[in-house]
């Protein structure tokens, strides 16, 4: 384990039956994936901004990727995906989205700066495929 690069990651997830199986395929890949789970947009906000809870950028560091639910109470994953790229230092952060099958706003989150699009339950070879293209695994 000496020398591995951890890659954090920021997971946008509401939803533990939907949070479980990303979790279990990140597990499969390797241990240098560090995901920091939140269930909100205004928390994955404070977060990307370092602010609160998430201030201290040792235990908190910025993610390589972040994997959004588009779905989510409050501030949706559009807006938030909106509000990253209008961030000057996180406009190239990779976002991939988690969807269910059929989601009508995905052509709107390729229009806002989407990467890929996962379907829900997210499994371990469409990940390292996902995590492949972007040059993460």
């Amino acid at each position: 384990m000496m020398g591995l690069q951890q890659k954090t990651v920021l997971v946008v997830e509401d939803d533990p039956p939907d949070l479980f199986p990303l979790k279990r395929a990140f597990q499969q890949l390797g241990p240098e994936f560090d995901l920091q789970i939140v269930e909100t947009g205004q928390e994955a906000v404070r977060y990307l901004e370092g602010n609160g809870p998430y201030s201290n950028r040792t235990q908190y560091p910025l993610p390589v990727l972040v994997v959004l639910d588009l779905r989510l109470p409050g501030m949706s994953g559009l807006d938030l995906l909106k509000w990253i790229r209008q961030q000057s230092p996180l406009q190239e952060l990779p976002v991939i989205a988690l969807t269910a099958f059929g989601n009508r706003d995905l052509p709107r989150a390729y229009e806002l700066g989407i990467n890929f699009y996962l379907l829900k339950p997210a499994d371990v070879k469409s990940l390292s495929e996902v995590l492949q293209a972007l040059d993460l695994y």
